[in-house]
């Protein structure tokens, strides 16, 4: 059985034991005209992203969010230029930050965590890129309250790589506890399993990696996570989207996060030809006075892929895994 299934199954047994139900709501759905989600990541700003990777997303017309460790472009081989990240986000795709050097933040002072984190924000925005989200290096520093602190003041998101799905107020399954809402502090002060600085993301190479998959046991695995979502979406409705974390591509030397180019070519083929509307996580927000995450209003032009964009409805009006 897969690994990154059985966080799901513990849970399971967990709210069976505590008599919790139901599972899932749709009080903090948010209104979209599919039932079918997908958010895809991109860790580390390889260049193979921009050189393998974006044509695909280009034909079909997929925008994605790129994770950049400021200190590598045009400084360390085989990850893109300042020129090609500026491409990126001129093309209309979301560019995030994965910190400064991608070292564990957990292990450092204040004050390296501020330059870590604080730091990567300002080196986007000095080459003309607004970012909002953050992605923990190594998946490491979201339960940690003094980087929690620091990541929570530069960004109004951030993700981790735990889980296969997110789900949007927070009250899915997930071990160790059962919450109702994303608060980040419980009433006795301790940080929340799931809040808006804990987004869940599946990293695709590490499920491969841990489960030792061929192409084709990980398109089967894709399918079942990216169709995760149908039994808490309904209506156009989203309470759960899947969050797809990818690395290298098609790069011969790589041993481990690496994904070959059929198979991704595959991945969007299945996403464009099912209906899925594809997002980035700048098209997430938060609802303070909700205390749960939604998807922006869209129109038509805003949404990447074939489908259409968000109802014009205000969500508030709505029915009330180790990184790299």
């Amino acid at each position: 059985m897969p690994r990154d299934v059985l966080v799901i199954i513990s849970a399971t047994f967990l709210i069976i034991a505590v008599g919790f139900s139901p599972v899932f709501s749709s009080i903090h759905a948010s209104p979209v005209t599919n039932n079918k989600v997908v958010i895809i990541n991109f860790d580390d700003g390889r260049k193979t992203q921009f050189t393998h990777a974006k044509p695909i997303l280009d034909k079909y017309g997929f925008k994605a969010t790129f994770y950049i460790v400021c200190n590598y472009v045009d400084n360390k081989k085989g990850f893109m230029t300042w020129e090609e990240i500026e491409t990126l986000n001129k093309e209309g795709h979301d560019i995030g930050s994965h910190s400064m050097n991608h070292i564990h933040l957990s292990n450092l002072s204040k004050k390296d965590i501020e330059y870590e984190v604080g730091q990567s924000k300002k080196c986007l925005e000095d080459h003309g890129i607004e970012t909002t989200s953050f992605a923990y290096p190594f998946n490491d520093g979201s339960n940690d309250k003094k980087v929690f602190k620091i990541v929570s003041k530069y960004y109004q998101l951030a993700r981790v790589g735990n889980n296969p799905v997110t789900y949007l107020s927070c009250d899915g399954l997930k071990v160790p506890s059962v919450q109702r809402d994303c608060k980040t502090y419980t009433n006795t002060h301790y940080l929340t399993y799931a809040n808006k600085f804990t987004i869940s993301g599946w990293s695709h190479d590490f499920s491969r990696m841990v489960n030792s998959y061929n192409d084709v046991g990980q398109f089967k695995r894709f399918i079942k996570v990216v169709n995760s979502q149908d039994k808490y979406n309904d209506g156009g409705l989203i309470n759960e989207i899947p969050i797809i974390i990818y690395h290298r591509f098609g790069e011969p030397d790589a041993v481990d996060y690496n994904t070959d180019l059929k198979l991704f070519k595959k991945e969007m083929k299945y996403l464009y030809d099912n209906g899925f509307t594809v997002l980035t996580m700048a098209d997430l927000a938060y609802d303070d006075k909700a205390n749960h995450i939604y998807i922006k209003q869209f129109d038509e032009q805003g949404v990447s892929g074939k489908i259409a964009g968000a109802s014009g409805n205000s969500p508030s009006q709505v029915q009330t895994f180790p990184g790299h």
